[in-house]
Formats: structure tokens, sequence, C-alpha cells
């Protein structure tokens, strides 16, 4: 009779191999040193995965599973509910902090994939995904220049392709860090300057993301400066209203 997987042992197995993998790099670790990291036979190893080449291609496909999940915009944001631009920035600053912050987590696991999978052609799917965000992107900036937030003269396309291009680069010098960085204030300072030439004039007026005290992880990022007095004779009204 076959023997049949173990759910745990899976679970197990996936993290030895993650541990061995990120140290050795996957030509050098042993399937037999994974097994023995994992307390499972060798047997066990081959009942769940073809080889470890398999092996590293399910982390990888869950690790790209997860970061979609991270990078997935907050629903509250442009979302029918008004929401004050103060609101809006803070959470916007939050998602981000939140994306880093994994990426930052899992640093050894995705350096190894941009660098190819130590032999294993993974990189592919970094580079699918980077398309995935810049659609997001591109789709968020056409919502807030509708919403009146964003100036109307941008091309979302063109905007989408900067914003993640600089996130790709934020993301690699991440990895390449020695130590953690002060991830709130690299943040904190990229939206700064993303929204001082994306938000239409009349919203640049109301508002200004302090990048001087960022938030400590965990609590929420800096409140927008006190808002000036909105211009008068403003041609469009944003769903998105000013504190």
């Amino acid at each position: 009779m076959p023997r049949l997987a173990d759910r745990r042992a899976r679970i197990e197995l996936l993290r030895a191999a993650e541990a061995a993998f990120t140290e050795r790099g996957l030509a050098a670790a042993k399937v037999e040193e994974i097994t023995e990291r994992a307390g499972v036979s060798k047997g066990a190893f081959y009942l769940h995965f073809r080889s470890k080449e398999d092996c590293f291609k399910q982390i990888v496909e869950t690790f790209v599973a997860r970061l979609a999940g991270c990078v997935e915009p907050p629903p509250l944001i442009l979302e029918d509910e008004p929401a004050s631009i103060s609101d809006y920035l803070q959470r916007l600053l939050a998602h981000d902090i939140e994306v880093i912050e994994f990426c930052w987590q899992n640093r050894a696991l995705l350096k190894m994939m941009l660098a190819g999978g130590g032999g294993a052609p993974y990189a592919y799917l970094i580079d699918e995904f980077a398309q995935r965000v810049a659609r997001q992107v591109e789709s968020r900036v056409r919502r807030a220049i509708d919403a009146g937030l964003y100036r109307r003269d941008l091309d979302p396309s063109v905007i989408a392709a900067l914003i993640s291009g600089a996130f790709d680069r934020l993301v690699r010098k991440l990895i390449d860090s020695p130590s953690r960085p002060d991830i709130a204030a690299w943040c904190s300072q990229a939206l700064q300057l993303f929204m001082h030439g994306l938000l239409a004039p009349e919203v640049r007026a109301v508002t200004d993301l302090s990048v001087t005290h960022p938030a400590p992880r965990g609590t929420a990022p800096v409140a927008a400066s006190p808002p000036a007095a909105r211009p008068s004779g403003e041609r469009r009204r944003s769903k998105i209203k000013a504190t």
C-alpha cells in the first residue's frame, strides 16, 4: 500500500529546505541535510517532492503568492467612502511599510530568487510579479486622477513605471543592507517625493507629509501637517476631502 503524504511533514520539509537553500544555495544544499533538519526520512522527502529543485520551486511559488497578497492595495484607498487627505496618505504609507517589511523578513529567499536561485532560473517570477504590480499602480493612479487627487496631465502608465521601478530598486537595496534600515523613513521619503509630483495643486496646498519623525513599527504613521484653507474657485471636487 503506497504511503500517504503527511501535511505536517511537508510543512517541516519546506521550512527546513528554505533554511538550507538560503544558507548554502540550491546547488550545495543536500536532501539529507533537509531531512535531518526536518526530522523525517529521505523517503518522506521524495513522497512530497520530485527533487530539491521541485521543492525550491514550491517555496518560491508560495513566497510570490504571499508577496502578491501583501502588495494588494488596502481596500479603503480611494473607495466610495470619502477620506481625509491625511488619512489617505497614512494608509498609503502604512501599506508601503508593510510590503517593504515583508521583503526584509524574507530577504534571504528574495535575494536568492533575484540571483536565479543558485542555478535555478526563477528570477522570471519576480519579473512577472513586477509587471503585475505596475498594472496595479497604474489602476490606482487612474482612479486618483478621476477622483481629482492627482494631476490630470499625468500619463498613468509612465507614473506606474516610475513608481514600481523605484520600489524595485528600493527592495534590491534593502536586501543588500548589512543591517535593518529605517524602513518607515525610507517609505516616508519615497511617498513624499512622489506625492509632491502627483498631487493636484489644490490638494498639495492643504497637505504636506512629514518625514522627519516616522512612526515606530506597529504604530500609526505621522499625521499630515495641519491643512491650510482650501483654495476658492476649485473646478473639480475630490472624493478625498481635506481635514
